[in-house]
């Protein structure tokens, strides 16, 4: 393997880690609001599911980029984080003013899996399977 091919699979991980990082700085920060009421509770929730389909875009094309098949890279990168998903919310158990919530989980599996179709139509317009 030639060492620009291993330099883009390596770079081809950092915008997963990127946002791994943002999730947990915003994760590690007490009283977080957007907004106020209602509007900030819809505005968190629509951010969690952008924040971790982001991360399982970025993960399964992390993984593509290693070679892995498109099936393996969406499943393995829904997994990665989904899985980070269940981590944020028990770090936020430790965070003054925050608390960890399934229900949160569950809206970011929602932003995880919507996340998962649009690469899936998106590389099936451009014929990859």
């Amino acid at each position: 393997m030639t060492s620009t091919l291993r330099s883009v699979r390596v770079l081809a991980l950092l915008p997963a880690l990127l946002i791994a990082i943002v999730i947990w700085k915003l994760s590690d920060t007490p009283n977080l609001t957007i907004a106020h009421g209602t509007l900030d509770t819809v505005l968190r929730k629509l951010a969690h599911m952008a924040a971790f389909g982001g991360l399982a875009a970025a993960c399964a094309l992390a993984i593509l980029a290693q070679r892995a098949r498109l099936s393996t890279a969406i499943t393995g990168g829904a997994l990665l984080a989904i899985v980070y998903a269940g981590i944020d919310e028990v770090h936020q158990t430790f965070v003054p003013t925050r608390h960890g919530a399934l229900t949160d989980v569950a809206i970011d599996a929602l932003g995880i899996g919507i996340a998962s179709i649009v690469l899936i139509k998106v590389f099936a317009r451009r014929g990859v399977s």
